[in-house]
């Protein structure tokens, strides 16, 4: 009996440990809440509305202490970022920290790790941020992020991602980490803007493009067809000349 009643125990307790593993499951469109407030690596607290500023943004949950991809994924976009040719003052690039104990210093040391990546220039974009009362890790659940701290080795276990979000704080693109090129930041960042930023290439691209939710991209699709038609026409024309040539022969 005891085996048995030990048994239904572990099958009970299965789908709720189950349950509790870190997963990231982002809602294009998902209303963030503006209200929540936080502070920035100089220990200034601010809403997520404050810290916007009427901009669109790039955002990455972490943590600052993370000995794993976050640094590299800071760099990356940092790096990137500055070679989307954008003016830094048109966008925000946020990294939310989910650890309810790093501090602001913890958050001004990050900031310094990526400034060589980003310039002096682009470093004016980057907010990083340490919650207030909880409220990283409370903003990564609106965005369809959890994660689970590991205690015995000191860190959190959790989904990384770039999140592209309007001025108004909606989720518009999903970007995945460390698979994107400077292209896809820049249009993702211009299409959350609503038409605010980007040249009129910017526009007439992501007209004839098509996102690749399956890898986080932007794909021109209509230049994939405009090939595709190219070859059929070219195909079409020489089948037509042999036709003709058998024809004359005959």
């Amino acid at each position: 009996m005891k085996p048995l009643l030990l048994l239904l125990c572990l099958l009970a307790a299965w789908p709720v440990h189950a349950a509790e593993r870190p997963r990231f499951e982002p809602r294009i469109g998902a209303q963030l809440d503006l209200e929540r407030s936080f502070r920035d690596a100089s220990g200034t607290e601010a809403s997520l509305s404050a810290v916007l500023g009427d901009r669109p943004a790039l955002l990455v949950f972490g943590y600052d202490k993370c000995p794993n991809l976050c640094g590299v994924t800071q760099q990356a976009v940092a790096s990137d970022l500055k070679k989307t040719g954008l003016d830094p003052s048109t966008y925000r690039a946020l990294f939310v920290s989910i650890d309810p104990d790093e501090t602001t210093q913890d958050a001004a040391a990050a900031k310094a790790e990526i400034a060589g990546a980003a310039g002096a220039r682009g470093l004016t974009a980057w907010r990083f941020l340490t919650g207030v009362g909880g409220s990283g890790a409370d903003l990564a659940a609106e965005a369809g992020m959890t994660f689970e701290r590991r205690g015995r080795i000191d860190q959190y276990v959790h989904p990384i991602a770039v999140l592209a979000v309007t001025p108004q704080g909606r989720v518009s693109r999903v970007l995945p980490a460390l698979d994107f090129e400077p292209r896809d930041l820049r249009l993702a960042l211009v299409e959350a803007s609503a038409g605010k930023l980007g040249s009129i290439a910017d526009h007439v691209f992501l007209l004839c493009a098509g996102f690749d939710a399956s890898k986080g991209q932007y794909t021109p699709v209509i230049q994939a067809m405009l090939k595709v038609a190219g070859w059929i026409t070219m195909l079409l024309l020489g089948a037509g000349l042999l036709l003709l040539s058998t024809r004359r022969r005959v």
